[in-house]
């Protein structure tokens, strides 16, 4: 079981005055290093206890002004950090995962290191909460976007087909792609 102090410090030259108020207790030390040992054994000795098992909070008012905006400073950084964090996971999954820009291109538009994109999204294909749609990508239907749309039976006939490698578990079956209409031939390379 720990006990707790609170230390107040003040400077006195080139001292530092350590005061225990719970239990007036007074003593001095050269450097801030020093001080709670210094009040942690003082303690230890008045009420004597184990120094090991008291917990000394170390406070320096005049100082309190200057160090609280201090820590203000690295309360708003933290908060601009965690929400820098979130903008980018959240970009980052959208880009890759909804609107399918390879992780490269993320990574670019980003300006994220490929491991940083890859932990902010998962890969395709793992286990993620954002389930995937399957099929093609339909056209859009704005006119005059020059992509054509061939429904017809004698154009999916001549469309090539494509294999996919052996399936890494040992699975001999072959899973077949075919090209959707929309792709264009570059697309293949």
């Amino acid at each position: 079981m720990s006990t707790a102090y609170v230390a107040r410090l003040h400077r006195i030259g080139r001292w530092w005055a350590v005061d225990v108020p719970d239990l007036n207790i007074h003593t001095q030390c050269r450097t801030l290093d020093e001080a709670e040992d210094m009040a942690r054994d003082a303690i230890a000795q008045a009420i004597d206890i184990r120094p090991d098992t008291i917990t000394v909070d170390l406070v320096v008012p005049e100082f309190a002004p200057l160090l609280q905006c201090v820590l203000e400073a690295k309360r708003q950084r933290a908060a601009a950090d965690a929400a820098e964090q979130q903008a980018l996971a959240d970009a980052a999954r959208t880009l890759v995962e909804d609107l399918r820009v390879s992780q490269g291109d993320a990574c670019r538009l980003l300006g994220l290191s490929h491991q940083e994109v890859s932990h902010l999204s998962p890969a395709r294909g793992s286990v993620d909460a954002r389930p995937w749609q399957l099929g093609p990508l339909t056209t859009p239907s704005t006119p005059g976007l020059g992509i054509p749309r061939d429904t017809s039976q004698s154009a999916k006939r001549h469309q090539p087909q494509r294999q996919r490698p052996a399936l890494t578990n040992g699975s001999s079956r072959q899973a077949s792609f075919s090209r959707p209409g929309w792709a264009i031939a570059e697309d293949d390379g």
